[in-house]
């Protein structure tokens, strides 16, 4: 049995002893998950949030149970515990649960609990030692309730599911009382049994990495508690020509996800952790995430269990190993939690066991090994490294590869990693800090980022021999001054740090099977050096665009397998501005001739034209005596040009033979806030509930204004509250605010009301 304690807790700045009688009055008043400190979503202090802090809470109990644990889901860093003015000692959490045993303490009324929580950065405590490319913030960010048990109950549980129907159950059980088993798909009972090892005689629908993986529901009953689980049945196989599951080749396409969001950190609901998972499945079309570099929230896993979106995990760190006694000791520690904490997700596929990018390190990396392999032998290891030569003492040899920038398309030879001869290969990171975008870059930044992870994808599928590769990363993140851009911001992400996709976001989400198409620019020339047009890109899974200047067709474009051939979906690269509408008195050799130099000089500069490419317009020139003035006359016919009145374009995919999307682009005249809800029904359950509006600022065709800075102000009617400050600017035309749902004794429609220089615009909620 749970019970909650999430709800109205008192609030204090510091610690004093006096604290440990008595909170004094005018403490604030807070629900979990709660941030120590909201900051700016840039430029701050991190100083700004570490500190002694102190959280009051007074119950009553909901049940007469005789075993009863207090479990902090997470809090970071280290908590110290009182109940009723017993000293339940300090514990670092961090990433990982704390659970208590508070049977001897506890009483049926008024219980006082007292958590002082310590965020300051622990040398001896990973992640910490040196400086981490990420912040962990402070406050009790993760859900807190009892767990209560009869006499005999379940303590812990392995479960293990092959996809022929094999259950292998390891149950540790307090008392006499012998398990006993029922497997449900949904609420149809499929078999009951007792036995640890048992295989299912009904035909079982294996877990996979579809949108709607199937899961069966396990009740294991102790006496007279039952618990439930959630199963998916399916083998991962890791070999060294590639990642099988349930025994067919898939290669991973995936990113890195940090669990952070802007203003409050790792303090958001499980709604707002599903999300993410929702996200980088459904949105940004990847097959697996890599939680770098810690556990992640329970929320999070769960959704990848129901979404088949595949998970790595990974031990706390970054590139620092500490040499003393106590930072060891607590790596091995945090190495057992997180294994049992996250080994009954059917989505978790391997074990991330070595520190982030650090150097060998022969007693802590097979420790680690050797703690998992205890506790979970059904999966298998792997340790990310930066350098070629590195040992591996894991099963799967997991590489960084950043030689994108150096190289003429993605990834470097995975041949070339000395140290992973017959050994699982994997591309855990790429791209991130090589090529930094910020979604109000100039547009050539932001298509150069998106092109950089296509190449590497390109790359990943062409090698029968790598499994993978996973980009760095989903999210912009926020991290110490040291590293990223001075704001405190890293600009590593395919998205923004408030999850709106940047170019690569589409680029990645192209990949998918989900509907994607993409415009990559706005078609203005003043947009471009010397008012060149340049390339077009169209992010998406279409099989072909046609594409129109006003009513005119220009022509019918295909994905360019030339320069991505391994790709699912190459991007429609859009290089003819001509095209149909060329009606010149020229044999048709000739006015491919010549269409093919103005396209040319559109797109380079006629100036930068080698004399190769001019050859051609001259043999076309001297044969139809044309001038050169004849030629640019041609250009400012068929190519927009500096000064021209604008014209509207026109794109048109298709897919399967039907119309998949239609995009029109031209100058923007009118402009309108738009609202994208998360969901719109919030719910107070276990905590409080939220739900992200994403607001773009778009003109008349629905594109989003990439330069704008609009200052938006936020007004709430009804149960809700804007997360974060009222008033923010815009950037790359987008922003996305958290609203929380407040206490309320019916359900009630709430609105969020956005104002800004181009208009007013209205969400509404239900709340309950």
């Amino acid at each position: 049995m749970k019970q909650n304690l999430n709800f109205q807790w008192s609030f204090l700045e510091g610690y004093s002893p006096l604290y440990l009688k008595e909170f004094p009055i005018g403490a604030s008043k807070v629900d979990l998950p709660h941030t120590v400190k909201e900051v700016p979503l840039n430029y701050f202090s991190e100083a700004s949030y570490q500190g002694l802090y102190c959280y009051e809470k007074y119950f009553d109990m909901e049940n007469d149970l005789p075993v009863n644990f207090l479990v902090f889901e997470g809090a970071m860093l280290k908590i110290h515990v009182y109940l009723n003015g017993e000293d339940l000692g300090e514990h670092v959490s961090g990433f990982m649960p704390v659970k208590l045993d508070i049977s001897k303490c506890l009483k049926k009324k008024k219980n006082r609990l007292l958590v002082v929580l310590d965020s300051r950065e622990d040398p001896n405590v990973p992640p910490f030692g040196k400086v981490v490319d990420y912040l962990t913030f402070g406050g009790i960010y993760r859900p807190v309730y009892i767990e209560s048990h009869a006499e005999s109950y379940l303590k812990d549980i392995l479960i293990e599911a092959n996809s022929d129907g094999t259950l292998r159950i390891k149950p540790k059980i307090v008392g006499k009382e012998k398990p006993h088993y029922a497997l449900y798909d949904a609420y149809h009972l499929v078999e009951n049994f007792d036995e640890n090892e048992h295989k299912v005689a009904s035909p079982i629908t294996p877990w996979d990495n579809s949108d709607k993986p199937k899961l069966y529901r396990l009740l294991v009953t102790v006496g007279k508690e039952t618990s439930e689980f959630l199963v998916g049945f399916r083998d991962v196989e890791w070999k060294k020509d590639g990642f099988f599951l349930n025994g067919k080749p898939l290669k991973l396409r995936g990113l890195n996800r940090h669990q952070t969001f802007a203003y409050v950190g790792a303090a958001l609901p499980a709604s707002a952790q599903r999300e993410d998972a929702r996200i980088l499945k459904k949105e940004l079309g990847c097959n697996v995430v890599r939680t770098s570099h810690y556990g992640d929230d329970e929320s999070f896993l769960d959704e990848c269990d129901k979404l088949g979106l595949l998970v790595i995990n990974e031990v706390p760190g970054w590139q620092y190993v500490g040499k003393n006694k106590e930072w060891r000791d607590n790596f091995f520690d945090l190495t057992k939690r997180l294994v049992l904490k996250e080994r009954n997700h059917p989505s978790l596929i391997a074990y991330g066991l070595r520190i982030d990018e650090s150097e060998d390190d022969e007693e802590l990396n097979k420790g680690a090994n050797k703690i998992q392999k205890e506790l979970d032998p059904t999966r298998k290891s792997l340790g990310v490294r930066n350098f070629k030569e590195s040992k591996c003492y894991d099963d799967i040899y997991a590489y960084n590869d950043f030689s994108c920038s150096s190289l003429e398309h993605g990834l470097d030879e995975p041949s070339s990693w000395k140290g992973a001869v017959g050994l699982p290969k994997l591309v855990t990171e790429h791209n991130g800090h090589m090529f930094p975008t910020k979604s109000f870059d100039p547009t050539d930044r932001r298509l150069e980022h998106a092109l950089r992870h296509l190449r590497v994808m390109d790359d990943a599928y062409k090698y029968d021999d790598l499994c993978g590769a996973i980009g760095w990363c989903a999210f912009d993140y926020n991290t110490h001054k040291e590293f990223g851009s001075d704001d405190h911001i890293c600009y590593h992400g395919v998205s923004s740090i408030h999850r709106n996709p940047k170019l690569a976001g589409y680029a990645y989400a192209s990949q998918g099977e989900r509907d994607v198409f993409q415009v990559s620019r706005l078609l203005q020339v003043g947009d471009v050096d010397e008012c060149l047009l340049s390339n077009v890109y169209c992010f998406t899974n279409a099989d072909y665009v046609d594409f129109y200047l006003g009513n005119e067709k220009i022509g019918r474009f295909y994905p360019d397998k030339e320069e991505f051939p391994h790709l699912p979906h190459p991007p429609i690269k859009i290089d003819d501005f001509i095209g149909d509408r060329f009606n010149e008195k020229l044999s048709p050799k000739d006015a491919e001739r010549i269409k093919k130099a103005l396209n040319l000089a559109a797109t380079k500069g006629f100036s930068r034209m080698s004399a190769k490419e001019k050859f051609p317009v001259a043999l076309v020139a001297l044969k139809n005596h044309l001038s050169f003035n004849a030629f640019v006359a041609m250009y400012n016919k068929y190519i927009q040009n500096w000064g021209q009145r604008s014209a509207v374009y026109e794109f048109v995919a298709y897919r399967g033979g039907e119309e998949m999307a239609r995009k029109k682009i031209g100058a923007s005249t009118e402009f309108h806030y738009e609202l994208r809800s998360m969901h719109e029904h919030l719910k107070n359950e276990a905590t409080y509930d939220v739900s992200r509006i994403k607001i773009f600022k778009v003109d008349e065709y629905g594109t989003q204004m990439p330069y704008t800075s609009d200052v938006l102000t936020f007004e709430t009617e009804g149960p809700i509250e804007v997360i974060g400050p009222k008033s923010v600017a815009l950037q790359g035309g987008e922003h996305a605010v958290y609203v929380r749902s407040l206490p309320t004794s019916k359900e009630s429609v709430a609105t969020l009301t956005v104002k800004g220089v181009s208009g007013v615009a209205k969400i509404k909620l239900v709340v309950e």
